[in-house]
């Protein structure tokens, strides 16, 4: 913060969490000495402060005519900005109906003009963290007597809304336990036909020119075989196939992108994904044979954010080789998960140490721009040695990002169908010790979060595709069994999975082509985006922006509800979120669903429903609790 004073907030309670004077990094470095220039220069810009959620840096400027500007930081990246510079984004916070007066425009531009010519690219804010720190508001700033009369609110609440709570925790749990993105369509979803379903795409892609539908559209690709399956996944895979069964799903699959392309004639691609199983299970051959028909048939701008999930063990340098020039691949992911012995014995993994190593050293080599790696903690056997051991291991690699997973008991992964996962209260301690001690330890790293994922080093390595499906609700056209995708204001929809994996896999690779799907309207847009971004709270501006009506328009009761239960706080600009772990972020976001999904999961849950069971309870053993 500034040696000035703050800026005045007329927000019910201080907004986020204050930046203390001794934060420092590269990037908030360039800021506030570009701060200290325009207020120096610029009398309109009386002081200013900084504060910080977890996606962006922001900056208050209180003005010499009594009024205040906020300017939002971002790490770069490819959405919307009112202006950029090499590391940043940069917004003008708040609706604007006139343009700022000359003299507050002459110290913004002042601002953006010093920022270009100093920022060497690269540089980073200290965000808090999502998964460590989710209390984004201050609430020490606030008054003792009004924190008092917020926690009996809240206690009022949650007593006088227990019953609807339970069944929202019910709900909650029966989502985690069979497919945890809304709107649930595996185990939801009513069957489509493939006409439908192409009917749907033609009017969502009439939407997207007309500009009245999100203008990202993003690519997935599923290849959902492994070598030997890890006994702790939930990812849709099987571990049981032949080479020729998996040759006939890469016909498949050139089929299906080819039955789809006339669709999308003339329309841009602006992210892809490869995800599984394990895609680096794809010989050169095929895995050239995939992306030609892939940027034969749609259109894929070069520079296209392209990510690519392999196995270590399986990535050799001809295949990274392919990956870098053939498929254009500008992120890859490399799952280490554990390279403890006695765990990888357990959850049947065998990577080493050299096959991580070589992998990104290829990747390097070849071009890569940007190297993930993914570790998990709590896993059956793992130390909060080992943990630390293997963190250390990968930091040494420098790879532009490490994401940190937390292992889910959820019943249906082999582990907890075996009977040989005990989760007791004191592994899902050590399991909370090992997310808190990697997310610190990242911290210390330069590993910064953003946009709402998890740390990483290196500005744009995040996943768009995640970003612009959360943030946007942008359309997604999935390829392969059993790939989820997204066409707006028509379906949310899925390959046929009533048979389960590995029947429904060899059915489709017979050439069945079936679906299932959940209506989207754009009612359930507007839900979907709430749902979906409760956790780090929302921008209004943004919502109307995307949806043209208010956020609090969509949903009155919900945000009624939520902010009397204390989960809200309302303020003019952005509603801050308040779930202390994701445990409860999974309850409380039930009450964002919308009625029609109600309506579904009465009528698809409603026998299994037992009040007498504490589904909360459950939650927080299957489910990270941390905040």
């Amino acid at each position: 913060m500034s040696d000035l004073s703050p800026v005045p907030d007329n927000r019910a309670v201080p907004t986020a969490t204050e930046i203390e004077a001794g934060a420092t990094s590269p990037g908030l470095t360039l800021l506030r000495k570009a701060l200290q220039v325009v207020r120096r220069h610029h009398s309109v810009v009386r002081g200013w402060r900084l504060w910080a959620d977890t996606e962006a840096i922001h900056a208050d400027l209180r003005l010499g005519h009594g009024g205040a500007r906020t300017i939002r930081f971002e790490h770069a990246h490819d959405g919307s900005a009112w202006a950029r510079t090499p590391s940043f984004n940069i917004s003008l916070v708040g609706k604007m109906d006139t343009p700022p007066p000359d003299e507050e425009q002459a110290a913004l531009q002042t601002l953006i003009d010093l920022l270009r010519r100093s920022d060497p690219g690269g540089l980073r804010l200290p965000l808090p963290s999502p998964e460590v720190d989710q209390k984004q508001v201050d609430r020490s700033a606030i008054a003792p007597e009004a924190e008092a009369a917020r926690r009996a609110r809240a206690e009022e609440a949650h007593a006088a809304l227990a019953d609807e709570l339970h069944w929202a925790s019910f709900l909650a749990y029966k989502c985690i336990t069979t497919e945890d993105l809304y709107p649930h369509v595996g185990p939801l979803g009513d069957v489509i036909t493939t006409e439908q379903l192409l009917d749907g795409w033609r009017s969502t892609v009439d939407r997207i020119r007309e500009g009245t539908a999100p203008q990202k559209l993003g690519l997935y690709v599923h290849i959902p075989f492994c070598t030997v399956a890890c006994t702790f996944c939930y990812c849709a895979k099987t571990d049981k196939f032949r080479r020729q069964s998996f040759d006939a799903y890469v016909d498949r699959l050139v089929e299906e992108a080819e039955l789809f392309a006339p669709v999308f004639d003339g329309m841009t691609f602006t992210s892809v994904y490869f995800g599984g199983g394990t895609p680096s299970l794809l010989s050169p051959p095929a895995m050239k044979r995939v992306f030609d028909t892939l940027y034969r048939s749609f259109h894929v701008p070069t520079g296209t954010q392209v990510i690519y999930e392999g196995n270590p063990d399986s990535l050799s340098e001809r295949k990274i080789e392919v990956l870098a020039h053939e498929g254009k691949v500008t992120r890859l992911t490399i799952g280490v998960q554990t390279l403890d012995d006695e765990v990888q014995r357990i959850v049947r993994r065998f990577n080493k140490p050299h096959h991580v190593a070589d992998a990104v050293q290829f990747s390097r080599a070849h071009g890569i721009k940007h190297v993930n790696t993914d570790l998990m903690a709590g896993l059956p056997g793992q130390t909060l040695d080992s943990f630390k051991q293997d963190l250390e291991f990968l930091i040494s690699l420098q790879p532009d990002s490490i994401h940190l997973n937390a292992f889910r008991p959820l019943p249906r992964v082999s582990l907890a169908k075996q009977g040989a996962d005990d989760m007791t209260p004191e592994r899902v301690d050590l399991r909370n010790q090992m997310m808190a001690w990697g997310f610190e330890r990242l911290r210390l790293e330069g590993h910064q979060s953003g946009m709402g994922q998890g740390n990483r080093r290196t500005a744009n390595a995040a996943n768009l595709q995640e970003y612009n499906l959360r943030r946007q609700n942008s359309s997604l056209l999935g390829l392969g069994f059993p790939a989820r995708a997204h066409a707006f204001g028509s379906w949310y929809y899925v390959p046929d999975t009533r048979l389960g994996m590995d029947p429904g896999l060899a059915k489709r690779i017979e050439g069945d082509r079936t679906w299932q799907a959940v209506p989207a309207d754009d009612a359930e847009e507007r839900h979907k985006y709430l749902v979906e971004n409760l956790r780090t709270g929302f921008e209004r501006q943004e919502f109307i922006d995307l949806f043209g009506m208010d956020c609090l328009e969509a949903a009155p009761d919900a945000f009624r509800k939520l902010e009397w239960l204390g989960v809200l706080e309302i303020g003019e600009e952005r509603i801050h979120s308040y779930t202390p772990t994701h445990a409860d972020n999974a309850m409380y976001r039930a009450l964002f669903y919308s009625p029609a999904f109600m309506q579904r999961a009465e009528r698809g849950w409603g026998a299994e429903y037992d009040r007498s069971v504490d589904y909360r309870d459950k939650l927080r053993h299957l489910v990270e609790d941390f905040g």
